[in-house]
């Protein structure tokens, strides 16, 4: 089985070596890697030919800046493996990761095989939860991603075959939280997914990454993605019941968070509740009250009706 492992390329001259390195190291040996170079404005280019003239396995596409769902798309399409890894070029991956994932995905014949990750923010790692070692309908995957039991929404530290991508593409009309938008519809092109605990994926966060850039518009598209998921599940599973209530608690957090940390009252900023069924919400005796309080503060900060907004959340809330 060859693998085809798809790195978008952005301005990343600082770790892009140490990304290729992790790639070369791998215990299986049946790889391409498509780099597609997404406008870079420093060396990255330079670097990835470079590599490329090395490595016959490395083949290197540019194009003018267009995002990263367009970027991802690109390799898509420029993808020869009978499956796919997605790799940030800013991050690195352990030797025996697509050989582990490529084994397990052939003896349970398994359609996606996902592995845990490390995020390295710092000199220590923090280590978020992952799922444990097993075997998923997609039924049962999509509930534990809809439910963060360690099945994420990234599209990195899976192994896809080729046809889970199949009338699926990123889009490429939103700035934010595209992959919220994606990955969940692989894993309707899939009847088993597997999940290992092996954390094989280094995620390096870096200054004026998304996650450390959180504007109001990007936090309320976090939001917007949730509920495209949600609806989307909601059309192609009607069977199936799928609680977002976490989902929309966190996300609204979150907003409140942006709106009292960083908006400004002149700004005139709006806040949307989401509907959320306190009582399905694990935990609500807890979470509703801190709820109410950091919305209060947001009310006292932008001069709200602390009451009228509360019309909108007031607790118990039920959905349809």
């Amino acid at each position: 089985m060859k693998i085809s492992i798809l790195v978008p390329v952005y301005n990343v001259e600082k770790w892009l070596d140490r990304c290729l390195d992790s790639l070369q190291s791998q215990t299986w040996e049946d790889w391409e890697a498509v780099l597609v170079n997404d406008g870079s404005t420093d060396h990255s280019l330079n670097i990835a030919r470079k590599r490329a003239a090395q490595d016959p396995r490395i083949r290197v596409f540019s194009y003018p800046n267009a995002g990263i769902s367009v970027t991802r798309n690109r390799l898509l399409s420029h993808a020869q493996g009978d499956a796919f890894v997605f790799v940030d070029s800013d991050d690195w991956i352990d030797p025996p990761m697509l050989e582990h994932l490529a084994r397990i995905m052939n003896r349970e014949n398994c359609d996606i095989v996902q592995c845990g990750y490390r995020m390295d923010f710092g000199p220590v790692p923090f280590l978020r939860e992952v799922a444990g070692r097993g075997v998923h309908t997609r039924e049962e995957a999509l509930q534990m991603l809809v439910n963060n039991q360690g099945i994420n929404n990234y599209p990195w530290g899976k192994l896809y075959r080729r046809h889970t991508f199949d009338h699926v593409r990123f889009p490429e009309n939103v700035k934010g939280f595209e992959d919220t938008r994606t990955i969940f519809r692989t894993f309707l092109n899939a009847s088993r997914i597997a999940t290992i605990p092996n954390r094989y994926v280094h995620y390096v966060q870096h200054p004026g990454s998304l996650t450390n850039c959180m504007s109001l518009e990007t936090v309320n598209d976090m939001r917007r993605a949730y509920e495209y998921q949600e609806q989307y599940l909601k059309k192609v599973l009607p069977q199936q019941h799928f609680d977002f209530n976490r989902n929309y608690y966190n996300t609204d957090m979150v907003i409140i968070y942006t709106l009292i940390l960083f908006s400004r009252k002149k700004d005139n900023p709006r806040f949307d509740p989401a509907e959320i069924d306190w009582r399905r919400l694990a935990g609500h005796q807890i979470l509703h009250p801190a709820y109410l309080v950091w919305l209060k503060i947001a009310c006292m900060k932008f001069g709200w009706n602390l009451r009228k907004v509360m019309e909108e959340t007031e607790w118990p809330q039920t959905r349809n």
